[in-house]
């Protein structure tokens, strides 16, 4: 099947849907729109990401509306834009759909062949199905010949990356998390040092997540990672309305939200004092990070012996660490059942790596 994605600016949601509706139809053709595959419970933001990396062909619908509003379908076509790097000059990635006498957002886009909606949509549809039904045709034959790799299991990719602690075994532990679930699929990618953002506050050296230069998230979005998990010895510093907070286990960077800090300080005397492995403290934080990231709910400031405690005193946490669950409001959160039973098959395993 390929797998057709299509972009569209909010005021054109009937142009898009009804292009949708047309590609449905067609054999061997199988489009995406978050109208109509967004999974329950997953925050849109990811699932369009993974979308769009994972699609054979993105459909860009344009519009004087659509090209003047700033918003996501913006960083959407500059994502398209990157991964039709990766493509060769002879095979066709972005089709740029007018459906009015607007110009292109981007001067790389200018450079693409488009094709117009308006004033024949008929004619116009005639033509984009040409172009994807021979996309299509030469994708079955690879298949047929082999040269395409089946359908993964996992549906979301999470990188694990170690900063400055040390670790040695992130790839047993990687191994040992895609062997219990299959919803997510973890690597280990090696990320450059941070060094620089090293500050001491309150007499104590933190990771200042605010000063950490740009080019480290700039040159290294890894298209094939939906969210990234950055493993550090120091606890994590913020800056929030002119204030900067610190001391703190997890949080985002700024610049690319798919990047999440993770401190370990003092959690290999917490992990001891509950009773489980270092690493699976490690897990605990991290399964925390692909709540917050993946769903639309986050932390709570009560400490209830959940995964989702703020637990604003760091030794709060091992209550945490010794149940291994989430409190019953957070349960019943989790609408998403697939993505439940992995976090749960995580919390369970004993992680003696």
């Amino acid at each position: 099947m390929l797998k057709v994605f299509i972009s569209y600016a909010r005021e054109d949601v009937e142009a898009a849907l009804r292009l949708y509706r047309k590609l449905k139809m067609t054999e061997g053709v199988d489009p995406w729109i978050d109208k109509e595959r967004l999974q329950p419970g997953i925050t849109w933001r990811p699932a369009i990401r993974k979308a769009i990396r994972e699609c054979d062909c993105f459909v860009a619908l344009l519009s004087k509306s659509a090209v003047t509003r700033r918003g996501f379908v913006h960083r959407e076509m500059r994502e398209a834009l990157e991964i039709l790097k990766d493509f060769p000059e002879n095979e066709i990635y972005l089709i740029p759909i007018r459906l009015d006498d607007c110009k292109m957002p981007f001067e790389d886009l200018s450079e693409i062949q488009h094709v117009d909606f308006f004033p024949n949509w008929n004619q116009g549809m005639r033509r984009v199905l040409s172009v994807i039904c021979s996309k299509q045709a030469k994708t079955a034959i690879k298949a047929n010949k082999g040269k395409i790799a089946s359908k993964r299991g996992y549906i979301y990719r999470v990188g694990i990356s170690d900063l400055d602690t040390g670790l040695t075994n992130l790839q047993v532990i990687s191994r040992r998390l895609n062997s219990i679930q299959n919803y997510f699929h973890f690597t280990c990618p090696t990320l450059p040092t941070v060094r620089n953002a090293i500050r001491i506050i309150d007499g104590f050296l933190n990771l200042a997540v605010q000063e950490i230069p740009d080019r480290f998230f700039t040159e290294h979005q890894y298209v094939n990672v939906d969210l990234i998990t950055c493993l550090t010895r120091y606890p994590l510093a913020f800056e929030e309305d002119g204030n900067i907070l610190y001391n703190y286990f997890s949080g985002s960077g700024e610049v690319d939200e798919r990047f999440r800090f993770i401190s370990t300080h003092q959690l290999y005397n917490f992990t001891k004092q509950a009773g489980c492995s270092f690493e699976k403290g490690i897990v605990y934080i991290i399964v925390s990070q692909l709540i917050a990231y993946f769903t639309d709910w986050g932390y709570h400031v009560e400490t209830r012996g959940c995964v989702m405690d703020f637990c604003e005193q760091r030794a709060e946490m091992v209550g945490g660490l010794q149940a291994m669950r989430f409190c019953s409001l957070c349960d019943s959160m989790i609408q998403n059942l697939e993505l439940k039973a992995a976090l749960e098959a995580i919390l369970r395993d004993d992680m003696r790596v």
